[in-house]
C-alpha cells in the first residue's frame, strides 16, 4: 500500500502475508514503531527531539548490564545514543504500541491497541466519545489528561536539586528475544517522557489539524476513531473520521508527510524542554499549560459536513486511493467496509485451492494409488521378515519449530525392546528472533530419553516418550552469558517409526515439545518449542 516502498525481501513479504492471515483483531498504531515490516518512526523522531533539546545532565557511561541490554532488546537500538537515557526515552516512546509484547504476537497486541479507556494514549476517541465537537473535546482532553500524568511521573523521579539521579530507576516489562517479556531497569524520567512524547506524536497522525494559516500545525480541528472503526460500526458523522493506516508511515510521500513529522519533532521538543527547565511545581505547571495552548487547542466547527474545514488531508485522502474510510481506497477494510485483510486473504486461498481441485484431481488421485501400492509391497515384504526390531539403534534427527523460530540437529542411541526403549541424546539448538532478523546459537541439549512402543504392522510403530537432561545456552543475553547451565525437557505425544529396510527406519515426531532453560535463576531463558522433527533409525 505504500507506493515509494521498493519491492521487499522474501522474508518480508512472507511475514506480510502471515500478518493479514492470521491476525485474528486488528491492530492501530499512529507513527510505525521498527519492526521487520514497519519503519522507526516514533524512534527518530523521540531521537531528533532529544538532539534537539539535549540531556538533562551528561549520561553515565554505559555498564556491562546496560550495553547488554541495548543490544538484546527487540529492536536495533544502535542506531540511537548509546547511553541509558537515550535507550530508555526510546524504550518509553515505543511502549504505547507494545506494552512489552512481541512485535508478532497479533493476538497480545490487539488486546493492547483495542482496550477500552485507553486511547486517550494514542490521542483517540473512545467509543463513547460520539457527536461531532463532544467527541472531539472529550478525547482531546483524555489525551492532554494522559499526557499530563506522564509529566509528573518523569518529574517524580527528580531529585532534590531536580536533576536526574542515575541509579533511580524503574522497572518496566519489556520482550526480551529468546527470553521473553522481563522486567527490566530503565531511567525513569526519559522513559515516562518517552511514553509522553509518543501521546504527544500521536496527535499529528490521529487529527487533522489546521494547515492553511501562519499557525499551521497547531490547532487541531477533528480527532480520529480506531475502536468504532475496527468494530465496523463507524458513522463519520456520529463517531469521527476513522484511523488512516497511510498517515502512520513516516517514509510514506504523502503530501502532508513532512509537515506532520516536522510538527511532531517540534513538539515533542517542546515537550521535553518543558520538562527539563528546572523550577517549582507551580512553574512547571504554567511551562506544561503553555505547552497545551500552543499545541493541543482545539478548534471548532470542522466536521464531515464540511470535509472537516475543507482540510488537504482529506481532500488527499478522498482522491488518493489509499484511505480506510472511503470506496475509492485501496486499503479500504475496515469502518463502513466491514471487511477484514485477514478475511480476503483467507478466501483467496480457498478459491485458489478450489480451482487447482479441479486441474489437479486426476494427478493427485494417481500419487494416491502409487503410494498405496508401495506401501502395500513394503508390508508385504516386512510381513515375511517378521523381524522384531529389538536391540541397539542410532538415530540422527533434525527439528524445525513452528512456534519460537528454531532448528536442532543432532543424534541419539538407544537399546529397544518390543514395548519400550531408552536411550540418550545429544543436539546442536540454534534460535530465531523475528523481530530483528536475526539468528543466535541458541542451546546445546543433551539427556536421555524413553519411549513407549506400540506396533500397528511390523513394519510400522507409533512411539511416545519423554527426554530430560541439561541444556547450555551458547551465547551471551541481556542477564545471562554464555555457558550457563539449566534444565531440558522434551516430551513426544506421538510419533511414527517406519522400517522401510530390514534395520533402517524413517521417524517421524509430529507433536515434538522442546523446553530448553538454560538458566533459571534472574532473568530466566525458556525457549519453548512446539517443533516437527524427521529422523533417520539404523
Amino acid at each position: 500500500m505504500n507506493r515509494r516502498a521498493a519491492a521487499p525481501g522474501i522474508r518480508r513479504i512472507a511475514l506480510a502475508a502471515a500478518s493479514g492471515v492470521l491476525l485474528p483483531a486488528a491492530t492501530a498504531s499512529a507513527w510505525q514503531v521498527a519492526d521487520p515490516i514497519h519503519h522507526d518512526c516514533h524512534e527518530r523522531i523521540s531521537a531528533a527531539a532529544l538532539a534537539d533539546v539535549g540531556y538533562l545532565q551528561a549520561p553515565p557511561p554505559l555498564t556491562g548490564a546496560d550495553s547488554d541490554l541495548r543490544d538484546g532488546l527487540q529492536f536495533d537500538a544502535a542506531r540511537y545514543d548509546a547511553n541509558i537515557y537515550a535507550l530508555s526515552l526510546i524504550i518509553g516512546a515505543r511502549w504505547p504500541d507494545s506494552q512489552g509484547e512481541p512485535s508478532f504476537d497479533f493476538y497480545k497486541l490487539s488486546n493492547v491497541h483495542n482496550a477500552p479507556g485507553d486511547q486517550g494514549a494514542h490521542c483517540l476517541r473512545e467509543e463513547t466519545d460520539v457527536g461531532a465537537e463532544p467527541g472531539d473535546t472529550h478525547a482531546l482532553a483524555a489525551c492532554r489528561a494522559a499526557i499530563t500524568a506522564l509529566y509528573w511521573q518523569a518529574l517524580a523521579t527528580l531529585d532534590a536539586a531536580g536533576v536526574v539521579d542515575p541509579d533511580e530507576r524503574t522497572l518496566q516489562p519489556e520482550y526480551l528475544p529468546f527470553i521473553g517479556k522481563t522486567q527490566i531497569p530503565v531511567s525513569g524520567f526519559y522513559f515516562f517522557a518517552g511514553r509522553a512524547v509518543h501521546a504527544i506524536q500521536d496527535s499529528f497522525t490521529h487529527t487533522y489539524r489546521r494547515m492553511d494559516d501562519p499557525d499551521a500545525g497547531h490547532r487541531i480541528t477533528s480527532i480520529f476513531n480506531w475502536s468504532s472503526q475496527v468494530r465496523g460500526d463507524l458513522v463519520e458523522a456520529e463517531n469521527g473520521h476513522g484511523h488512516e493506516t497511510i498517515l502512520d508511515d513516516c517514509e510514506d510521500d504523502n503530501p502532508s508527510n513532512g509537515d506532520r513529522m516536522r510538527w511532531a519533532t517540534e513538539a515533542s521538543a517542546a515537550y521535553l524542554t518543558a520538562l527539563t527547565d528546572p523550577g517549582d511545581p507551580a512553574q512547571r505547571q504554567m511551562r506544561l499549560d503553555a505547552f497545551f495552548a500552543d499545541w493541543m487547542t482545539y478548534q471548532a466547527g470542522c466536521s464531515i459536513a464540511n470535509e472537516y474545514c475543507d482540510n488537504p488531508v482529506q481532500a488527499w485522502l478522498r482522491a488518493s486511493g489509499e484511505s480506510m474510510n472511503y470506496d475509492s481506497g485501496g486499503c479500504a477494510m475496515a469502518g463502513r467496509t466491514g471487511a477484514g485483510i485477514g478475511a480476503v486473504s483467507i478466501a483467496g486461498v480457498v478459491l485458489a485451492a478450489l480451482m487447482l481441485r479441479r486441474r489437479r484431481r486426476r494427478g493427485v488421485a494417481t500419487l494416491i494409488a502409487l503410494a498405496a501400492v508401495a506401501l502395500s509391497a513394503t508390508a508385504a515384504r516386512a510381513q515375511g521378515e517378521q523381524t522384531e526390531h529389538v536391540g541397539w539403534r542410532a538415530e540422527a534427527r533434525a527439528s524445525l519449530s513452528v512456534q519460537n523460530p528454531a532448528y536442532a540437529f543432532g543424534g541419539a542411541g538407544a537399546f529397544a525392546w518390543r514395548r519400550a526403549e531408552l536411550g540418550g541424546f545429544a543436539e546442536l539448538n540454534p534460535w530465531y528472533d523475528a523481530n530483528r532478523e536475526m539468528w543466535s546459537l541458541g542451546a546445546t541439549n543433551f539427556g536421555v530419553f524413553t519411549h513407549y512402543l506400540h506396533s500397528l504392522r511390523p513394519d510400522v510403530r507409533i512411539r511416545a516418550g519423554v527426554g530430560l537432561g541439561l541444556s547450555v545456552l551458547n551465547q551471551d543475553l541481556p542477564g545471562s552469558s554464555a555457558g550457563n547451565v539449566g534444565l531440558y525437557a522434551n516430551i513426544r505425544l506421538l510419533g511414527i517409526v517406519w522400517y522401510f529396510a530390514n534395520r533402517t527406519a524413517l521417524t517421524i515426531d509430529a507433536f515434538d515439545l522442546a523446553l530448553p532453560a538454560p538458566q533459571l535463576r534472574g532473568w530466566p531463558v525458556l525457549y519453548a518449542q512446539h517443533r516437527i522433527s524427521l529422523g533417520l533409525s539404523f
